[in-house]
């Protein structure tokens, strides 16, 4: 009896072989990619904030050395003041940076990476490997957005809404390669939304626990279930918008020019779909707040406990529940 009692932790044993990069780093594990998304959005939210007190500074106090602004280029701020081009820059990229990489990372690729298997009892995503590529996807797009901050030109300058003609043109907006690296970045992250977005819906239709009905999913779930389906939605016009956006300024082919004879209709696709790609990252949020209160819990508590004693009589749910669960 002794010796079995000794093996038995053997049995148990795991040891992870893998190097810290491919376990941190490179990692399909879906609360590790949650991490990141976190600690990304963190970053561009500090960046977009700093951005953010510059532009309070130049309404407050316009024509005044900024404290600190002695470290700024003499092409952003020569002497610590703000040029009125850096400062459409500054209104241009803290609301791209805030939209498009602090509120969007944050809302869903944090909160639906790390909650979802774990609310839906399956073990990881559907689709590990891709949900690895949707973080890269999104790191490199905010890599290029910070690197346009320091072209020659200076950052786009067109308002993170990109209206045409402004953005379309470097001879309007008065920025070549930063406009162009604008919209390489949101083509980026295009791509990761909307393979983010299919990981997620695959994952809620497909990889639900037994038992785990539909109207037995929680709220934060499904929240995050139809923010997936509005970013299918939103984010393919988007990048095509981008896309179309990039071919004019590179290749001058007139997409949105009205005096080409070309239809301008196109010119609000950027901007438009943007703002309902933020306005569907809201979804989760107010999803939060009924599924956190004490009575929202209390009530969630029961309902679980009932929940697993039927599964566990009906045998449904393998005839078990786990403490993690019921607790």
């Amino acid at each position: 009896m002794s010796g079995i009692a000794a093996a038995a932790p053997a049995v148990h044993a795991h040891h992870d072989d893998r190097s810290f990069i491919r376990k941190y780093i490179f990692s399909t594990d879906h609360k590790i990619i949650g991490i990141q998304f976190l600690f990304v959005s963190l970053f561009f939210l500090f960046l977009g904030g700093l951005l953010a007190m510059q532009i309070r500074w130049q309404l407050g106090y316009p024509g005044r050395p900024m404290p600190g602004g002695g470290i700024l280029p003499e092409t952003m701020a020569p002497g610590g003041v703000i040029l009125p081009e850096y400062y459409i820059q500054l209104v241009t990229m803290h609301g791209t940076f805030m939209v498009f990489f602090a509120i969007m990372p944050l809302l869903v690729g944090v909160f639906a990476n790390y909650l979802i298997p774990l609310k839906i009892g399956a073990h990881d995503m559907a689709f590990p490997r891709i949900n690895m590529w949707s973080f890269w996807s999104a790191f490199t797009g905010g890599l290029v957005m910070f690197a346009s901050l320091f072209v020659p030109e200076g950052a786009a300058r067109a308002g993170w809404t990109m209206y045409a003609p402004l953005s379309a043109r470097h001879d309007l907006s008065g920025a070549g390669i930063g406009q162009e690296l604008w919209s390489i970045s949101i083509v980026l992250l295009g791509l990761s939304s909307i393979l983010g977005s299919l990981n997620y819906i695959t994952t809620i239709i497909n990889n639900r626990t037994p038992g785990m009905t539909w109207f037995r999913l929680p709220l934060s779930v499904w929240a995050l279930f139809i923010t997936a389906i509005l970013g299918l939605l939103a984010l393919p016009v988007l990048s095509g918008a981008a896309i179309m956006l990039l071919f004019e300024q590179i290749l001058g082919t007139h997409f949105f020019d009205p005096a080409a004879g070309r239809c301008c209709c196109g010119s609000t696709c950027s901007g438009s779909s943007g703002t309902r790609r933020s306005t569907s990252s809201s979804c989760p949020r107010w999803a939060w707040s009924p599924t956190s209160s004490p009575t929202a819990a209390a009530s969630r508590s029961s309902a679980t406990t009932r929940w697993c004693s039927r599964s566990s009589a009906s045998g449904s749910w393998g005839g078990s529940c786990g403490a993690t669960t019921c607790s």
